[in-house]
């Protein structure tokens, strides 16, 4: 029996990553829709597992998205659902010239840490293959899911959640670009939010 806690807690995973996982969701088509070679990668790389099969995705299916997983990060990475996070010091922090005593609290813009030109090469381009090399980077300049003893405690689900509608998004279409990364305005909001509509055309694949 399930006590009515530990179920609240299934339903709080579930639920409050809803808005989050979509918001990735979109940035994740709408650059795939912009980069055709990088999604003919993806692509190519679900036929390698799935050939014409219309079967539902497995675990083990999912763990051998590698190249579909990176494409996800490198979104996350431009486009960081949750784009702020703040932290409260328990101990001096120093910045360069600066000191920060205990109590205060610290704000971490993620968006503009991720497109620093000092921690990634070609910061503003879309190269999922930087995650399937040696990072260059700094551990904690990368944080879509936050860090430490407060991270994301549901980003492994997310993770799934998205490579599994990303890659049968893929495996029935091709997705043409409408909307350009270019033209993306935000609204500030609790997580980064589109001020338009993002569009994406997706056209029927006939090969399986």
């Amino acid at each position: 029996m399930i006590e009515t806690g530990s179920l609240y807690d299934r339903w709080q995973l579930m639920g409050e990553g809803h808005d989050t996982t979509s918001t990735a969701l979109l940035f994740t088509l709408m650059l795939l829709a912009n980069h055709q070679e990088e999604q003919n990668k993806a692509f190519e790389e679900c036929f390698r597992i799935f050939g014409t099969s219309k079967r539902t995705a497995t675990m083990s299916d999912l763990a051998e998205m590698k190249y579909l997983e990176s494409c996800i990060k490198e979104s996350l990475r431009l486009y960081p659902p949750v784009y702020y996070i703040s932290r409260s010091c328990d101990e001096p922090l120093y910045l360069k010239n600066y000191k920060c005593p205990p109590g205060i609290d610290c704000g971490i813009l993620i968006i503009d840490l991720h497109r620093r030109s000092d921690q990634f090469v070609e910061p503003m381009r879309f190269r999922p293959e930087r995650f399937m090399e040696e990072p260059t980077w700094h551990p904690f300049a990368y944080i879509p899911f936050s860090a430490g003893h407060r991270n994301c405690i549901g980003q492994k689900f997310a993770m799934m959640e998205m490579k599994l509608v990303l890659s049968a998004v893929l495996r029935k279409y091709r997705l043409l670009p409408v909307t350009k990364p270019q033209d993306i305005r935000f609204i500030l909001d609790i997580i980064l939010r589109p001020k338009d509509p993002i569009y994406v055309k997706f056209e029927e694949r006939f090969t399986i």
